[in-house]
């Protein structure tokens, strides 16, 4: 009798794993006939992608669902540019700044302990630029501009809206369907709170710039409502970091911009979302109690460590660094402390300066450097014309990832294609203005 159990048992497994493997494959074929018709769309399963970043486990091998649409859209971008006529890579505006940190990044990975954890770390730089490399090469109208902003607030509306009913229904349940609770901070779909910060914080100045450039009242008032939504869901994550890098950002636009009375606007609808949201009952007391002054010190001196430690590892390979991808293997060296062996520095920069040295990061800043001075310059040509708000947002988006970057490392939870995307439509909306092949607004 037992031995008949585990037969079907056994039997019911296999069925399982058939239909398991048809679902799949009929997924990756549905995904890629769409792709091979509107290739631009690959970036939209992308966008929806990003907060359910993780990895299909196989047995033999795994599955990175972002990893996946990436190459089914490279392919498919190759194969038409080769047999249909089509020429998908022909923009290459401001991807020459990218390659000497690139050939860094490979040369560093030389040096590389175990080889794996180095190859991860350069297939998401490579994503990064991948992905921003798509965006301005098939993104060429204001229609399709529509729809990759939509699929980006529709996803975060989708996740605030998710964070938000959850956490006021499941406070205090760890246990709670796609949402941990701990000590009322909303993880939701990335496992973390900062990167749920950090994933929203670089969304909000896109949505806001969509709500300046809206004509329609119905448009506006959607995009009002989940904008509040997102603003209130990224509260909760209760990650000071995101909320130091939004206000610095606000406060560079204010500075930078001549839109002044409507940026006050905005801060003032921003600081009424904030008391709301520190009146929620339920946050109220999470709030007084993470800002407090000892919680704040003795999260600052950890961190403190934390860099110190970092700059004594460099100074060991002071020219290219201790090699890509080595730092959670070599962390135990430099420390005994448990509190501060974790796989990142809670610093991207100060990441990149100690696996690549002072040649990765020089590299590194020269690739920021040329795409700031190119956007800044644009911004003043595009102060001209009468809707320069998506543009402004686009670039809110764009330096909130930077400074959120400053205490975090948020190239590690797929937050980093995002950015590549936001970076890439903002290039895109700078060359429809510079040619003047589109509308003047883009809605």
């Amino acid at each position: 009798m037992i031995c008949s159990i585990i037969e079907n048992l056994f039997w019911i497994y296999s069925i399982i794993e058939i239909v398991f493997w048809v679902c799949t494959i009929s997924v990756v074929c549905i995904i890629a006939g769409v792709i091979s018709y509107k290739p631009y769309l690959g970036i939209v399963f992308v966008i929806v992608s990003i907060p359910f970043e993780g990895v299909i486990d196989l047995g033999c091998f795994s599955v990175y669902p972002l990893e996946s649409i990436l190459v089914i859209s490279v392919l498919v971008c190759i194969f038409k540019s080769i047999f249909g006529r089509y020429n998908y890579f022909g923009n290459i505006r401001l991807l020459y700044c990218c390659l000497p940190f690139v050939m860094c990044i490979m040369l560093s990975a030389v040096k590389s302990v175990e080889l794996s954890l180095a190859v991860k770390e350069i297939v998401r730089w490579l994503e990064l630029f991948l992905i921003y490399y798509l965006t301005i090469n098939l993104i060429n109208d204001d229609r399709k501009i529509r729809i990759i902003l939509y699929s980006m607030f529709l996803t975060v509306a989708m996740v605030s809206v998710w964070i938000f009913i959850s956490f006021s229904n499941s406070v205090g349940l760890s246990n709670s369907v796609g949402l941990i609770i701990c000590g009322h901070r909303a993880f939701s779909f990335f496992g973390n709170p900062n990167p749920l910060a950090g994933y929203i914080n670089l969304v909000i100045p896109v949505l806001f710039g969509m709500f300046m450039t809206s004509v329609f009242l119905w448009e506006r008032i959607t995009l009002g409502f989940f904008t509040v939504l997102s603003i209130m869901a990224w509260f909760l994550t209760f990650s000071r970091a995101a909320w130091i890098s939004l206000v610095l950002t606000m406060i560079l636009s204010y500075f930078v911009t001549k839109m002044r009375k409507r940026a006050t606007l905005f801060f003032t609808v921003l600081i009424i979302i904030f008391i709301v949201s520190i009146l929620y009952s339920i946050s109220r007391y999470d709030f007084i109690a993470r800002f407090r002054l000892q919680p704040t010190l003795t999260a600052l001196e950890l961190k403190a460590i934390n860099y110190r430690t970092g700059f004594d590892m460099v100074k060991d390979s002071l020219i290219f660094g201790i090699g890509l991808g080595n730092y959670p293997l070599l962390i135990t060296q430099y420390t005994k402390d448990v509190f501060l062996i974790q796989n990142n520095l809670h610093s991207l920069y100060l990441q990149i300066l100690v696996e690549t040295g002072i040649m990765g990061f020089s590299a590194f800043v020269f690739c920021l450097v040329c795409f700031i001075k190119y956007l800044v310059n644009s911004l003043k040509f595009l102060e001209n014309f009468s809707h320069p708000w998506l543009f402004v947002g686009l670039m809110g988006g764009i330096i909130v990832y930077l400074f959120n970057n400053l205490i975090e490392v948020l190239n590690v939870h797929g937050i980093h294609l995002q950015w590549g995307i936001i970076l890439g439509l903002a290039v895109v909306l700078t060359q429809f203005r510079e040619s003047e092949t589109c509308p003047k607004t883009v809605y």
